[in-house]
């Protein structure tokens, strides 16, 4: 790995453990230089990645001071819908739709059969000006035959529960880390090598059978969820 993405994933760390707080100081590029032993350049680099990832702001003549990075919950042990929560929240949030078309569901969903035909909702979720999230909501053609933008723009889950009238149940959710696509840097505004929580669902109803599949793209830095264990004797 190149040593200025190794600087990187330090500080980065350290920014993470609190080890420096919104509106500290970063150490000098000097001492940066010194610590890991490195060029003027590396060290800009590292900075200006950390900068572009929206963790520092670099102001000329002052140096490198660390950015507010509210975390937003979310929950996995719950079925809410996104505007459910910012509403709960009390955000100020957008949902841009990238596109409403027909395809095939993904086969990292395993789908059973494997070529079932959905309606796919692409949409870019907003919350206090920063764009944070990207669902792709898969809702399969057996069940609803078109979803309207209006609905896709609004709320999807309004849709199919007060429009169409169904009973959501259930969702079976898996969680994975893994790097920033092509279409997160695009939409996201983050670096390849942005950490993303990846959280891929499929939505049950009450008759158990299955009403969509969803991906969601989360911003690691800004993705926290709490879950509530119990260890039964």
């Amino acid at each position: 790995m190149e040593k200025y993405r190794l600087i990187y994933r330090d500080i980065l760390n350290q920014l993470i453990n609190e080890q420096y707080h919104p509106g500290d100081l970063l150490p000098s590029d000097h001492r940066y230089m010194i610590k890991y032993q490195v060029s003027r350049e590396t060290v800009r680099k590292a900075l200006k990645l950390l900068a572009t990832d929206g963790y520092i702001k670099r102001l000329q003549g002052k140096g490198s001071i660390v950015t507010d990075r509210h975390h937003f919950q979310f929950p996995l042990t719950q079925i809410e819908s996104y505007s459910e929560i910012v509403k709960k929240e009390d955000l100020n949030f957008q949902n841009i739709v990238l596109g409403v078309d027909d395809v095939i569901v993904p086969e990292v969903f395993n789908p059973q059969p494997p070529d079932l035909a959905a309606t796919r909702v692409s949409r870019v979720r907003v919350i206090n000006g920063e764009s944070l999230i990207i669902d792709q909501d898969y809702v399969l053609k057996s069940q609803v035959n078109q979803i309207p933008r209006f609905w896709a723009q609004k709320s999807l889950f309004g849709y199919l529960e007060d429009v169409c009238k169904f009973k959501i149940d259930y969702a079976v959710k898996t969680l994975t880390v893994e790097t920033a696509n092509e279409f997160d840097q695009k939409y996201l505004r983050v670096s390849k090598s942005m950490p993303m929580v990846i959280i891929r669902s499929r939505t049950h109803l009450v008759d158990n059978s299955i009403i969509s599949y969803t991906e969601s793209h989360y911003r690691a830095d800004r993705y926290s969820s709490v879950v509530f264990a119990r260890r039964h004797p």
